[in-house]
């Protein structure tokens, strides 16, 4: 029985090298880190691929699963949380490129490994940085997808949004229509008169003298109405403000919550909610205004 439990053991150790080389090995993690990657660009571009290939496909609630791992190195910070961290980030940065939320069945965190490396060096730790995405159990690996060609200059694509300028109300000038009223009016005045017909005098008998008539004096042509200039307002001076996203600062914040409990509890939603009144509270204090849009927390202050 002995030998065949540790044919069945190397037989597994050889599976985990055989699938290391096909793994992702683009979503490696920088050391102790949980939202940097050793090829930020390559990961952003695999993240894209990856995307593509999930929407894609006809998947069920709950397909995709989504495990976190660590290298194991002695320091101060819990290995299954910064596990759960990781995992947790790749499933946000793929629901920000279109996968459904309700694909992701619940992530695992399993800490510190040596499946794909030793740890005695950091060569060896570094694989051992990552996770693991899988459909039903079934890992997917850089052959799986369809590989997308990276932009000709590809940048790292940021996280905070240019500073959103307010709408410039408009000045409403005078109201030149209403000059048109009295223009109107003398216009058709003016053509009333020179319609009315005039009298003809009567024939002067053949005895009586004529009477000489005076002719009527000519009618002076009406005064032109004044226009009245109107004032130009100069528009008002749009506010600019200086933005900051509060994200990484909470999440540091609800960790650091987690560490003072000595791990007795696993609340992370208490955890994130005293985060964020806390973060908030401070640039609230220093004369930022804090506000959440599309999931993510910023502060801005008038430059």
């Amino acid at each position: 029985m002995k030998k065949i439990y540790c044919l069945l053991l190397i037989l597994a150790f050889a599976c985990l090298s055989i699938g290391a080389e096909e793994e992702i090995d683009f979503l490696l993690f920088m050391p102790n880190s949980s939202s940097s990657f050793v090829d930020e660009v390559q990961a952003m571009v695999h993240l894209d691929n990856l995307a593509g290939y999930l929407n894609n496909r006809d998947l069920s609630p709950g397909q995709i699963r989504i495990d976190g791992y660590t290298a194991d190195v002695a320091n101060d910070i819990d290995s299954l949380v910064l596990s759960m961290e990781r995992a947790l980030y790749v499933i946000e940065e793929l629901q920000r490129r279109g996968v459904r939320e309700n694909l992701f069945s619940s992530p695992g965190a399993f800490g510190a490994v040596d499946f794909w490396g030793n740890n005695i060096d950091e060569s060896q730790r570094s694989p051992n940085r990552r996770v693991i995405i899988s459909i039903d159990g079934l890992v997917i690996t850089t052959d799986t997808i369809e590989p997308v060609p990276p932009p000709a200059a590809p940048a790292p694509v940021p996280r905070q949004e240019a500073p959103r300028q307010e709408p410039v109300s408009e000045s409403r000038g005078f109201p030149w229509w209403l000059l048109l009223i009295p223009l109107a009016l003398i216009l058709f005045l003016a053509l009333k008169r020179r319609k009315k017909p005039e009298e003809k005098p009567a024939a002067p008998a053949a005895d009586e003298p004529a009477e000489e008539k005076e002719l009527p004096a000519a009618v002076p042509p009406p005064e032109a109405v004044p226009v009245p200039v109107a004032l130009v307002t100069a528009a008002p001076v749009p506010i600019e403000f200086a933005y900051v996203d509060l994200i990484e600062e909470i999440r540091f914040r609800a960790y650091e919550l987690y560490l003072d409990r000595h791990g007795q509890s696993e609340n992370r939603e208490e955890d994130w909610h005293r985060a964020v009144l806390e973060v908030c509270a401070r640039y609230q204090a220093a004369g930022h205004e804090t506000y959440i849009e599309d999931e993510i927390w910023w502060a801005r202050r008038e430059k």
